[in-house]
């Protein structure tokens, strides 16, 4: 399956799903597709994640997905995406002043 995704970075993971996985991969945090499990309904966002938003980020080269072993690492283009997480607000995080 192809995919017409776009190739600037700030496009491709423009959507908050996206930006977690790519934040998550850069900070350590995900490693599996379980990993990403959200507050919602968990088989929507699941099935959001394999149909759409996994595919789009591996097309784009940003992650390697193991879709059998359901692992998720940095792909070959992975720096793009993670220059920038820096400018990403994800979803359900405030600013912190600690």
């Amino acid at each position: 399956m192809t995919l017409d995704t776009p190739t600037d970075p700030a496009v491709v993971i423009a959507t908050p799903e996206r930006k977690r996985v790519v934040a998550g991969l850069v900070d350590g945090t995900v490693e599996t597709v379980a990993d990403l499990r959200v507050r919602g309904r968990a088989d929507e966002i699941a099935a959001e994640l394999r149909e759409t938003h996994l595919p789009a980020l591996e097309e784009a080269g940003y992650i390697e997905w193991d879709r059998e072993a359901g692992t998720i690492e940095p792909g070959p283009n992975f720096e793009e995406a993670a220059g920038h997480v820096g400018d990403l607000l994800l979803p359900e995080s405030g600013a912190s002043d600690d």
